[in-house]
């Protein structure tokens, strides 16, 4: 393990020990006793040749997640593929967002733009026993990795997923709308880290010439994706708070009020919008 913290640390790997330890468990049958007392000097032959494998991929670029195919959000366990966004903790905050503005509701229909790996959806429907969701993707590969994962965390019975170019497919109104959707605008695409632009899809990125346009193709269809004054919470980036909620105003939602607004992460920047459909 030693061996492979200083070769991350070597490629500039921010968070070498930590992603050290995580490639070593993964690649070895070691405990974590044996681990901190010298894994590098237990592992057989092969393990070891996985080993240092995991660590030349991390340390050309490749996430931890992406190596291992798995992401932990929200306590789920969910599998993560080249067809999906990485879901990362920041995300956690519209989950929480939406569960602190819940109300008298506890059996709310949930709908998912964009939902990759499924990560939002099923980290709800995993909270809310009684819910019921449906998310919606453009990407196929995508919608076989969020069912793939609805079944292993045990919520497949409650969720359900189809293809649409966002809202074009019509369902029943929902009670909630939640979006991560791209919002990297298309110029800025090149200057991101390499974990991001080498891994994640460019189609869960680009967010167009502003980063805003899914944002504007969404709220012109809310009317008939939400019920009115049902909750709305879209994950942005930090300096798009304003902008977004000028969006929504525009189609006549409710973006302030009790409970609504703009919703910090843990890192204190910008992270949720939060609204309210409009009302008819």
């Amino acid at each position: 393990m030693l061996r492979g913290r200083q070769v991350l640390q070597a490629a500039g790997v921010a968070t070498a020990a930590l992603d050290a330890r995580l490639l070593m468990q993964a690649a070895s049958t070691l405990s974590h006793e044996q681990l901190v007392m010298g894994g590098d000097d237990l592992l057989p032959a092969d393990q070891a040749a996985r080993f240092d494998g995991f660590v030349a991929a991390r340390a050309g670029g490749k996430p931890v997640s992406r190596i291992l195919g798995t992401r932990e959000f929200w306590g789920l366990e969910l599998a993560v593929t080249s067809a999906t966004l990485d879901p990362r903790a920041d995300t956690e905050t519209l989950v929480s967002a939406v569960l602190a503005r819940l109300g008298s509701m506890r059996q709310p229909y949930i709908r998912d733009m964009g939902t990759g790996s499924g990560a939002i959806l099923l980290a709800l429907l995993h909270a809310l026993p009684q819910a019921r969701g449906l998310g919606s993707d453009l990407s196929f590969g995508a919608l076989k990795t969020a069912r793939a994962n609805a079944r292993a965390v045990g919520v497949s019975d409650r969720a359900s997923f189809v293809m649409s170019d966002w809202g074009q497919v019509p369902t029943r109104l929902a009670d909630i709308l939640v979006s991560n959707p791209p919002y990297i605008a298309r110029g800025e695409l090149p200057g991101l880290m390499r974990e991001v632009r080498g891994h994640d899809p460019v189609q869960a990125l680009d967010g167009g010439a502003d980063g805003l346009l899914p944002y504007r193709q969404i709220a012109a269809q809310l009317r008939w994706l939400v019920k009115p004054g049902g909750l709305l919470a879209f994950e942005m980036g930090p300096t798009q708070g304003k902008q977004v909620q000028a969006v929504l105003a525009a189609v006549g939602a409710q973006v302030r009020g009790a409970g609504l607004g703009v919703v910090a992460d843990l890192a204190g920047r910008p992270r949720v919008v939060v609204a309210r459909a409009p009302r008819r």
